[in-house]
C-alpha cells in the first residue's frame, strides 16, 4: 500500500513538473522600438540589384513602419524592414526558443497583402564574406489580415528558402535549418508584387521558449525515475531473497523427487514409454512420468508451464525428400530440444511431428522466453539436405496444484490451441495462450 502511494505521488509530481516546464517556465525576448537599438533597424530595397523601388522605416509607437514605393525596373522588386538581432559573427542563438510571436499589419494594392518573414543565419562556411546575400534565409510567408494578432509560428516552421539553396550549394551537414547564430529578422514584400505604395507595420516581435529545454528537463525527470526505481529494486531484492531461498530449497527437493522418480521408474521406462525413433518419451510415457512426479512432489511443481511445438511444413519434407529425411529431421529436432532444456523438464513426442514440453516451477512468461530461444536455435541448426527447418510454439500455464491433473490437462489444451494459432498466424513463432 505504501509503495502504491509513493508511486502515485511520483507520477503526480512528474505530471506537475512537465506542466510547469511547458507553462510556467517561459522566457521571452521582445523586439520593439522601446527595447531595441535604433541603428539596428533599417530599410532595404532592390536598388542594389538595379531596381527603382524606394523604402524607408519610421518609428511608430512601440514599433516601426516600412513605407515602400514599388517601382518597375527589377525582375523581382521588393522592399524590406531589416532588424539586426546581434553582431554579424556572433548572432543570436534562437535554438533556446520554440516559437516567435509577430504583431504585423500590412497594406498595399494587392487584394491580399502577403508578408515574407526571414530569419537570416551566419555561418563562416558560407557567409564568411559578410555579405547579407550569403546569410542563410529561413522563411515563412503569410497574410497578416487573415490572422488574429499576434500570430505565432513555431521556429521549426521556418524553412530554408529554395532560391538561396540553388545559388549556394552546401555540403550535406550544412543542409537544413540553422538558427544558432541568427543575425537578422527581416520583413519583406511578397515575391510577386504590384507597383504602388505598400506598408508593413511591425508593432513587436517576441521569441518565446522555456528556461530549461524540454529535452534536458525530461532527462532530469528520467534520472529521478531511474533513481527511484533503483531504490525500489534494492528494497525488492532484499525482500525477495527470502522467497528465492525458499524457491531454491523447492528446486533441490524437486531434483531429489526427480532422482527418486528415476530410481522408481527404472525398468518401467521401457520401450512402451519411449519413442523408438527419437529416443524421448512418447505420450504414454509423459503421462506416466507426470503422475509419478505429482504423486511425489505435487506442491513443488506449480506454476507448471506447458509448451507445444510442431515442425513447420513437415509434410513437404516427407513428400519431397522421402521419409528417411523426415525421420532424420525428427531425430535431430528432438535432440536439439532435449539438449537445451533443464534436467527437471519433461519432453515427449506427442505424435507425428508434434512435441510437448512440461516445465515445473516455471511461469508462462519464462516458458515463452525458453520457447523463443528454442525457436531461434532450431533456425540456426544445420539440417539434412540443406533444409531450412522451423517450428511453431504454443505456451500455456497451470497455476495451482489444487487443480491437479485436470489443471495440467487444461493447460495442455490451451498450449495446443496456441500452437495452432501460431500456425495460422504464419508459422515460425511463439504464441502465449
Amino acid at each position: 500500500m505504501i509503495l502504491r502511494r509513493l508511486l502515485l505521488l511520483l507520477l503526480l509530481s512528474t505530471l506537475l513538473a512537465l506542466y510547469a516546464n511547458a507553462n510556467w517556465m517561459q522566457r521571452t525576448l521582445r523586439i520593439d522600438s522601446l527595447t531595441h537599438r535604433e541603428d539596428w533597424v533599417a530599410a532595404v530595397n532592390d536598388r542594389a540589384e538595379g531596381g527603382n523601388s524606394v523604402g524607408r522605416v519610421e518609428r511608430s509607437g512601440s514599433g516601426w513602419i516600412l513605407h515602400c514605393d514599388i517601382q518597375p525596373g527589377y525582375e523581382w522588386p521588393f522592399c524590406a524592414m531589416q532588424i539586426q538581432l546581434a553582431e554579424l559573427e556572433q548572432g543570436l542563438d534562437l535554438t533556446q526558443f520554440d516559437s516567435v510571436r509577430l504583431w504585423i499589419r500590412a497594406s498595399g494594392p494587392e487584394p491580399k497583402q502577403y508578408v515574407r518573414v526571414f530569419l537570416r543565419h551566419y555561418d563562416p562556411a558560407y557567409a564568411g564574406s559578410g555579405k547579407e546575400a550569403d546569410l542563410k534565409p529561413h522563411e515563412v510567408v503569410y497574410d497578416p489580415a487573415a490572422q488574429d494578432l499576434p500570430v505565432e509560428f513555431r521556429l521549426e516552421q521556418f524553412m530554408v528558402a529554395s532560391w538561396w539553396v540553388q545559388n549556394h550549394p552546401l555540403p550535406v551537414h550544412l543542409l537544413g535549418p540553422q538558427l544558432d547564430r541568427t543575425v537578422y529578422l527581416t520583413l519583406t514584400t511578397p515575391g510577386t508584387v504590384q507597383p504602388g505604395l505598400h506598408k508593413i507595420e511591425l508593432e513587436a516581435a517576441e521569441f518565446v521558449g522555456v528556461w530549461i529545454a524540454p529535452a534536458q528537463f525530461r532527462l532530469a525527470i528520467i534520472a529521478v525515475w531511474v533513481f527511484s526505481m533503483g531504490a525500489f529494486l534494492f528494497w525488492d531484492w532484499r525482500r525477495s531473497r527470502r522467497k528465492l531461498n525458499q524457491a531454491l530449497r523447492g528446486k533441490r527437493e524437486l531434483k531429489q523427487a526427480n532422482a527418486r522418480l528415476q530410481a522408481i521408474s527404472g525398468e518401467y521406462e521401457a520401450k512402451a514409454h519411449h519413442d523408438a525413433l527419437t529416443g524421448v518419451s512418447n505420450r504414454l510415457g509423459l503421462q506416466h512420468d507426470l503422475r509419478l512426479l505429482m504423486r511425489a512432489q505435487e506442491e513443488l511443481m506449480f506454476p507448471l508451464a506447458v509448451v507445444f511445438t510442431d515442425i513447420d511444413h513437415f509434410k513437404f519434407i516427407n513428400d519431397s525428400l522421402g521419409h528417411d529425411a523426415g525421420d532424420e529431421v525428427l531425430r535431430q529436432f528432438a535432440q536439439c530440444l532435449k539438449t537445451h532444456i533443464q534436467r527437471e523438464d519433461l519432453l515427449a513426442r506427442w505424435g507425428g511431428e508434434e512435441f510437448v514440453l512440461l516445465m515445473p516451477l516455471t511461469t508462462a512468461e519464462e516458458a515463452f522466453e525458453v520457447a523463443e530461444r528454442l525457436r531461434k536455435l532450431l533456425a540456426e541448426q544445420s539440417w539434412p539436405s540443406g533444409l531450412k527447418v522451423s517450428a511453431s510454439f504454443g505456451v500455456a500455464q497451470a497455476r495451482r496444484h489444487s487443480d491437479g491433473e485436470a489443471g495440467v490437462e487444461a493447460a495442455m489444451r490451451a498450449a495446443d490451441q496456441a500452437m495452432y494459432k501460431a500456425k495460422r498466424d504464419g508459422r515460425n513463432r511463439v504464441v502465449l495462450a
